[in-house]
Parts: structure tokens; C-alpha cells; sequence
């Protein structure tokens, strides 16, 4: 609200959803969404669900994109076993757009342990792309099924 008083900045357009049957439904763009959020679309083997046998290598993916003029990914962090501990992907894997508005990561993984994982990407963005303060950071996070025989 400060930006609009004060510098003439205007804020981004409200969220786009709808809801059908009790369930928000929410474009899966960014540009398509508005608002403030940004988006990722996380895959394991090209889709929501990979069923594996005990080390074998599976290829995460995640497409991540920032609304226009609401800031760039500063953050993008993997939970490969759903357990809540989050680590930096390595920056070898990570593909940023010029303007750090898009990013895609592509990462392989042997699985080792039985049983069925929810492994789970979380990004932030920030209104200035500044990567060291952890205020004002917007978050997301999406999340596959492994499961491991």
C-alpha cells in the first residue's frame, strides 16, 4: 500500500480463482493467476505420481514462475522425502530466466528406501529479488507421490 501512496505503484491484480463443487480452482500460470503468489508445477518421471522399484533413479522437474512486476525467485528448495526438511537445489540444476521471473529445475535421484514419498518443492520470490532478507518473501510449494517397492 506504502509503494502506491508514495511512489505511484500500482498493485498487482487481485488473485483469479473460481470455485466449482467447494474446490478453488486457480490457473496454473502465474500471469494467468495474478496476485502476488508465485507458481510451480513440480513433476516426478513427466507427471503427479511415479511408481519405482528400490534404486532406481527417478527425474524430478519443476517450472516456476513469478506474476509480472511482483518481484523474482530468490529461493528454490526440495524435501526429497516429505519429513519437512528442505534443501537448497544445487545451482547446477537450476535454469533462471534473464530476469529471474521463470526458473526450471531438473534433477535426477536414486530412491533407496521403501515406501511411498511425498517429495515436495518450495520457492519464494521477493518483491526486490533480494536473496539475504527473509521479509516480504511470497512462498509456494508443490508436491508428487513416489512410491517405492
Amino acid at each position: 500500500m506504502s509503494a502506491w501512496v508514495e511512489k505511484d505503484i500500482t498493485p498487482p491484480a487481485s488473485t483469479n480463482y473460481k470455485i466449482e463443487d467447494g474446490q478453488v480452482i486457480i490457473p496454473q500460470t502465474a500471469n494467468g493467476r495474478k496476485g502476488i503468489q508465485p507458481t510451480v508445477n513440480f513433476k516426478v518421471n513427466g507427471g503427479k505420481r511415479a511408481d519405482i522399484k528400490v534404486g532406481k533413479k527417478v527425474t524430478f522437474t519443476a517450472e516456476i514462475e513469478v506474476p509480472t512486476n511482483t518481484g523474482k525467485i530468490v529461493s528454490i528448495e526440495i524435501d526429497f522425502f516429505g519429513t519437512g526438511a528442505f534443501f537448497n537445489f544445487p545451482k547446477s540444476v537450476i535454469k533462471f530466466s534473464k530476469n529471474s521471473k521463470t526458473a526450471t529445475v531438473k534433477m535426477k535421484a536414486v530412491q533407496s528406501i521403501k515406501g511411498t514419498l511425498f517429495p515436495t518443492v518450495r520457492i519464494a520470490s521477493q518483491r526486490d529479488g533480494d536473496t539475504q532478507t527473509y521479509f516480504a518473501r511470497i512462498q509456494n510449494l508443490d508436491r508428487v507421490r513416489v512410491v517405492v517397492k
